[in-house]
């Protein structure tokens, strides 16, 4: 099954799977998350070129009866629609030989309509609205206490955004790891990312409640909350 979404798709594919997988229909699943953001990138595009790394993730499921499994929220508004988007090679707006035509929209913004256009100050506005409240609705409407969760993983979008995030959830910089001063804007590998690479000694070791939260295209956004008990979790492999 596949599921078109960028920054939120490790959310949504979460709550995807784990809905199939709660009854115990199947007892394993495999979620694969991943995305070559630079290759719809222009590299004449300031606004969207240096942001952005490319990665992929592989998270393993298994059910077990009794566990408390995923709590999840997951929204989408398709009227943000453009915010974040490739204007041409879909069914809406087919490719065509003006799709190649470089533009100059401002000075160190060039790109074609196979390029992604990003709305920073749109995103940034939608980003720090919605996260924070599905973090709350979902804490609340489990009735889990956010003081009690280990770790907080952002989508990793930009530093001063998630900044804005956390400080409105007044959450302690310990709790709230990065990974995009390594690796940048991964798009729907940076939760899982983040976790294998910042959090591996704990996870392997420990057991961890973390709440994880998704932001971006679509506009869509989510969040999860999960328990793990020392996992198994590869190191991150470099191509």
């Amino acid at each position: 099954m596949d599921i078109s979404l960028g920054c939120s798709g490790w959310i949504h594919g979460m709550a995807t799977i784990g809905a199939l997988m709660q009854n115990g229909g199947f007892k394993k699943g495999l979620l694969l998350a991943g995305d070559t953001s630079s290759v719809t990138k222009s590299p004449k595009d300031k606004s969207t070129f240096p942001l952005f790394g490319d990665g992929g993730t592989a998270t393993a499921l298994e059910y077990c009866e009794g566990n408390l499994g995923l709590r999840v929220h997951t929204a989408t508004d398709g009227k943000g629609y453009e915010a974040i988007i490739i204007p041409d090679g879909g069914f809406r707006n087919f490719y065509s030989p003006d799709s190649t035509v470089e533009k100059e929209y401002e000075d160190g913004i060039i790109r074609n309509n196979l390029q992604t256009s990003l709305d920073g100050p749109g995103v940034f506005i939608f980003a720090i609205s919605k996260a924070p409240k599905s973090i709350l609705g979902l804490m609340d409407h489990f009735n889990i206490n956010l003081n009690q969760v280990d770790y907080f993983i952002l989508h990793q979008a930009n530093k001063i955004l998630n900044e804005k995030i956390r400080n409105k959830l007044k959450l302690p910089t310990d709790k709230v790891p990065y990974s995009l001063d390594e690796y940048g804007n991964t798009s729907s590998s940076s939760i899982p990312l983040t976790l294998v690479t910042r959090l591996r000694d704990k996870l392997i070791s420990e057991k961890c409640k973390i709440v994880a939260c998704g932001f971006g295209v679509g506009l869509s956004w989510g969040t999860v909350y999960l328990e793990t008990g020392k996992i198994a979790c590869p190191e991150i492999i470099m191509v």
